[in-house]
């Protein structure tokens, strides 16, 4: 967690003083701050669906509902972090895209779940 915010900050610190001369640069330098973050974050990741894989006994066949859930929130996390990449570097369109995309993938991820719920209300009204 410390190494996580010591690279952002200096990152930070860096580009704020490159800003000044070489503007161009400085998004450099949070590109790819904002990437090690991100292999960073994926190896905590790693670990956690490692930690998950072992409930598989205890979930069962409920393993496909934990499976989406993980797919919602990776959907979610590399759309945020895209999304933010854009507007730091100044496109709030493409952002706003990149998050449309990303609600329309949740909404679509979703899809099953919810014709599983129907299915079910319709079993128990008859």
């Amino acid at each position: 967690m410390l190494q996580v915010c010591v690279v952002a900050a200096a990152g930070m610190f860096a580009a704020i003083i490159i800003r000044k001369d070489k503007p161009e640069y400085a998004t450099l330098i949070i590109l790819l701050v904002s990437f090690l973050i991100a292999l960073r974050v994926i190896g905590v990741l790693d670990g956690m669906l490692e930690e998950i894989q072992g409930w598989s006994k205890l979930l069962k066949e409920n393993v496909v509902y934990v499976n989406l859930l993980l797919k919602l929130i990776g959907i979610t996390y590399i759309c945020e972090f895209a999304a933010n990449i854009c507007k730091d570097a100044g496109y709030s369109t493409l952002s706003s895209h990149i998050e449309l995309f990303g609600k329309i993938m949740i909404m679509m991820s979703g899809l099953p779940v919810m014709k599983t719920m129907l299915e079910m209300i319709e079993e128990m009204m008859q």
